[in-house]
This record gives structure tokens, C-alpha cells and sequence, in this order.
């Protein structure tokens, strides 16, 4: 997998361990609809595209919140 690239998108967008949590799904999910792979889709938000990190890192945090 790519925990690695996960923890480092987690660090960098302030997603909390609390939430960091369901990054795996909204990056695979997310992926599968832009038809990229997931570890693609990761660097792209990470170093790339700064409003793509920040929208998927929000969407992470509405998704965890709304599990518990």
C-alpha cells in the first residue's frame, strides 16, 4: 500500500490521526472517478495541486467525522 505517501499527505494537509484514518478509502474511491492510480492520485495532491490536497484532505475529515 502506500501508508508512507498517506502519512505524509496527513503531516502536511493537518488531516489528525483521529481522521487520517479513512485516507486510504478517499484516495482509492477518488481515484477510481478521475481514473488514476491511488499512489498517482496521492503525489498529485500532495506536491502538485495544493486545492486538490485541501479538498480531499476536507473530504477525509467530513467522512471520519461522520463515522463515528
Amino acid at each position: 500500500m502506500f501508508a508512507s505517501d498517506l502519512s505524509i499527505f496527513a503531516a502536511q494537509f493537518n488531516v489528525s490521526v483521529e481522521d487520517a484514518y479513512v485516507l486510504p478509502a478517499v484516495f482509492e474511491r477518488s481515484a477510481q472517478s478521475v481514473g488514476l492510480p491511488p499512489r498517482a492520485l496521492v503525489a498529485e495532491a500532495t506536491y502538485r495541486n495544493r486545492a486538490l490536497g485541501e479538498y480531499l484532505a476536507d473530504v477525509a475529515r467530513k467522512v471520519a467525522a461522520q463515522d463515528r
